[in-house]
């Protein structure tokens, strides 16, 4: 439910717009300034035009309501054929969705009303019909059991709540979940060939509606940390999540971790891959980072 009247918290904008996703986080009340326009999403992808569309009307202040699914379209619609719309927008994140992982990192690392300038990732996938189109990441790219339990929970299963319905989805994806041998390039010269269980890009720490898979990433020093979770058994993979939840997954001995500015992976079986908590496609792909490519604060 969305409130326009009342106390209203401080907001600087010449011209603001309000991307929402009425279906994300509906027990949550939130209020928007009654002076900005406030745009409903309708299906998946939209609300990546409908940013386009405000941008080019002079918005300056995008305002992303709703989940990590909602600000990773927002942020795609800042860019268009590779290139940023206006470099003087920004972008309001105000966290209404069941996961709210990237929201998470931010909270940890920008106070609240502070702009800051921050890193995201450019991420080229295959899609499941072979071709290769690009797209853009703020929080966290992965491959491996992420990417299928990213497929399988779906919306109306997260209203149960969104951490006890990924812990759920990893679980009983993790019975049937065979470990599969990926190469993965690390920029441009060290090459890793293994069978993994997962494989984490991170801009921002969280994935999987407060899983830490990536707890010493930083969203605006130009690179991005990759956890490398190596094959193991279902009776490991229940022993350490205190480590995953904890920040304590660099600990573990069959994980290992890099930063680096690129990443390709490839592998000859069919290995998923989600942007941002949605199932996108399949490898190969390529990761590269855009430094301090947008101004994000939190209302």
């Amino acid at each position: 439910m969305l409130e326009g009247e009342g106390p209203q918290p401080e907001y600087r904008f010449m011209y603001t717009v309000a991307i929402v996703n009425p279906r994300a986080g509906r027990r949550k009340t939130i209020q928007i300034p009654s002076a900005t326009e406030i745009l409903e999403t309708q299906a998946p992808g939209h609300a990546i035009q409908l940013t386009r569309d405000a941008i080019r009307r002079g918005a300056r202040t995008i305002m992303a309501v709703g989940g990590d699914g909602t600000i990773n379209e927002v942020v795609n619609g800042f860019f268009e054929e590779e290139q940023l719309i206006a470099t003087d927008t920004e972008l309001a994140v105000i966290a209404k969705g069941t996961g709210s992982d990237f929201s998470r990192s931010l909270n940890r690392a920008v106070p609240s009303g502070e702009r800051r300038m921050i890193d995201v990732m450019k991420v080229r996938y295959t899609a499941i019909d072979g071709v290769r189109p690009s797209r853009y990441s703020i929080n966290v790219t992965s491959f491996g059991i992420g990417a299928e339990v990213a497929a399988r929970v779906k919306r109306p299963a997260k209203g149960f709540g969104g951490r006890m319905a990924y812990l759920a989805g990893t679980l009983r994806t993790a019975l049937s979940y065979s470990g599969q041998f990926v190469t993965i390039e690390l920029n441009n010269r060290e090459t890793i060939e293994e069978k993994i269980l997962n494989v984490a890009a991170g801009n921002g720490q969280y994935q999987g509606a407060g899983m830490r898979v990536c707890p010493g990433a930083i969203l605006d020093d130009g690179l991005f940390d990759v956890t490398v979770i190596r094959d193991i058994s279902l009776g490991e993979l229940a022993r350490g999540l205190g480590q995953l939840y904890g920040g304590g997954i660099y600990s573990h001995p069959k994980v290992q971790a890099y930063r680096v500015n690129r990443l390709r992976a490839a592998s000859e079986e069919s290995v998923l891959v989600e942007i941002d908590g949605e199932s996108v496609g399949k490898l190969p792909i390529e990761i590269s980072i855009v430094p301090k490519a947008i101004r994000v604060w939190m209302p």
